[in-house]
């Protein structure tokens, strides 16, 4: 393989398992074309104690990695062998690194030490430094039908589920599975339901919308924008391909209240927003969100 493997995938899709499997592949003693798995070297990785693998990820799901983990790499990487073979070092969520980790690795990947293999995992090329990306080899991975997607989540879980389920996570099965297995799919209805409420003049109901905004934290404004991409998409009457396939009656309400140009505003609005706070944490989100939402208001309406 390439000395540098990029797998590009939403998350939620497995794409971290494909990654262990390449470097349980690359370190089997057996290796033809997958581990053998009865080995030493595949016995201790299926342990997770191989002394030739290594791993960094973000510590908290949205956090960067730090400089200082993107380094050891580096380490990692001039050390030999402790079992005379390959060494893997993957990089799980690489678009996580920050531009200072970034930079203190790519001498590396374009040079890396005889018998070093890099694995990185991300959501999509636009997430990545270019430098990092131009020295990689790049694998896409397809995501699955969305109706593949549903049957082995309700196979899973034994229970049927919505298609807007699927549909906010991007057909990935894992994340799916998640959302469904932590209630988001509830408070994301019922987030769906207070903010179609407050769409309605007299606009009243401003500060549930907000309250259930900060329980479920940033993602809901991910949530409220391709709410509002559906409205949109239904004032101009595209139909076949909605997010939210099963909340027309909602969408529909919304697209007859609030004119289009008020609609694309706010979407733009909330999308500057979500990327504000995922760079800085510290932010007044209740202040922030009650700001958006007031851009609906117009005139003398009421906000209660």
């Amino acid at each position: 393989m390439h000395h540098a493997i990029l797998l590009l995938a939403p998350k939620g899709t497995g794409r971290e398992v494909l990654g262990q499997q390449l470097a349980q592949t690359v370190l089997c003693n057996n290796c033809d074309s997958e581990p053998c798995g009865v080995c030493h070297s595949c016995k201790l990785f299926a342990a997770g104690t191989h002394p030739d693998f290594h791993l960094i990820q973000p510590e908290q799901e949205g956090k960067q990695i730090g400089v200082d983990a993107v380094r050891q790499c580096n380490r990692w990487a001039m050390e030999t062998s402790h079992l005379a073979g390959q060494r893997v070092i993957m990089i799980d969520c690489a678009d996580s690194m920050g531009e200072a980790g970034a930079n203190a690795i790519l001498k590396t990947l374009e040079e890396p030490p005889s018998g070093c293999q890099f694995i990185l995992t991300a959501q999509s090329l636009d997430s990545l430094l270019p430098t990092i990306v131009s020295r990689c080899n790049k694998w896409r991975i397809e995501t699955p039908d969305e109706q593949f997607v549903k049957q082995w989540v309700e196979k899973q879980l034994m229970q049927t589920i919505k298609i807007e389920s699927i549909r906010l996570n991007a057909c990935a099965p894992l994340a799916t599975q998640q959302f469904i297995e932590q209630g988001m799919d509830i408070r994301h209805n019922h987030l769906n339901e207070a903010f179609v409420a407050f769409l309605q003049p007299p606009h009243i109901g401003i500060y549930d919308v907000v309250s259930l905004c900060i329980s479920e934290g940033i993602v809901s404004m991910k949530w409220l924008s391709y709410f509002l991409v559906d409205c949109i998409k239904f004032q101009q009457g595209v139909t076949g391909y909605l997010t939210h396939s099963e909340s027309i009656d909602k969408i529909q309400s919304v697209a007859q209240a609030v004119p289009s140009t008020i609609l694309i505003q706010q979407v733009r609005k909330i999308n500057e927003l979500h990327r504000k706070l995922e760079k800085h944490s510290g932010l007044n989100i209740e202040l922030l969100i009650v700001e958006w939402l007031t851009g609906f208001i117009g005139g003398n309406n009421r906000v209660s």
